[in-house]
């Protein structure tokens, strides 16, 4: 009953610390090289503190699993040994796959926020496909913005970042691309990346901006309604 209850708590600590990772934008700074080196405040002390407080949890608790299957397998018993070792190393592979892969859980995660605010991007998109800005000026959904190149604009630099209903993400500026797709650059906690409208048979792909910013391709994931969220390489 003791060791049943030992994996009860590791598992939670195993789903917790997956659930974490697709939920919290600010998870995969926690856990990248450089942050470990930082100073907590970028992430918050209390982010810090649930890290550090799962990740004892689930050390011990593997330890303490991995100390009572030795004992037992000393005095003999051994009928199910093969079956206990299988979950030990699916456990563990568990978790080596989360800590290789934990910025495609994020990712993922991120997808998933993003496709519940398709209405949002959609009010700040809707007017500029009927009606491209030719200069400098203001709209409702994004404020007053200054328009770049100078004679055929294809970037709107909005000069107050318009916010989302999550307050966690805000619209810098505003793309449009020769086949009609519009890309919002997002910042803010949740940001870094950029939501696009795409038309049919259009698709993201590397491009230089109005600034004569190059941005590479990355990856990008499809959201819904001609949506996709993208991230590249400047």
């Amino acid at each position: 009953m003791r060791l049943k209850r030992i994996w009860t708590i590791h598992i939670s600590t195993l789903i917790t610390m997956i659930i974490w990772a697709a939920m919290d934008p600010l998870f995969p700074t926690m856990v990248q090289r450089y942050a470990w080196a930082g100073p907590a405040e970028a992430v918050g002390w209390i982010r810090w503190g649930g890290l550090a407080s799962l990740v004892v949890i689930a050390a011990t608790s593997l330890a303490a699993v991995l100390m009572t299957r030795t004992q037992r397998w000393r005095v003999g018993l051994r009928q199910s040994s093969l079956r206990r070792l299988l979950a030990i190393t699916t456990v563990i592979a568990l978790w080596c796959g989360l800590v290789i892969h934990h910025e495609s859980i994020a990712w993922q995660g991120k997808r998933v926020r993003f496709a519940w605010r398709i209405d949002e991007l959609e009010a700040i998109v809707a007017p500029l496909r009927n009606q491209w800005p030719e200069r400098d000026g203001e709209l409702p959904a994004t404020g007053p913005f200054m328009a770049y190149p100078f004679g055929r604009p294809t970037t709107l630099v909005l000069l107050q970042s318009p916010a989302l209903a999550s307050q966690h993400v805000y619209v810098s500026a505003i793309e449009r691309c020769d086949d009609g797709a519009i890309k919002l650059q997002l910042t803010g906690t949740d940001g870094g990346d950029w939501a696009e409208w795409h038309p049919p048979h259009s698709r993201p792909i590397s491009f230089v901006g109005g600034l004569a910013d190059p941005h590479q391709l990355r990856t990008a994931t499809a959201i819904g309604s001609g949506w996709y969220l993208v991230r590249y390489d400047a």
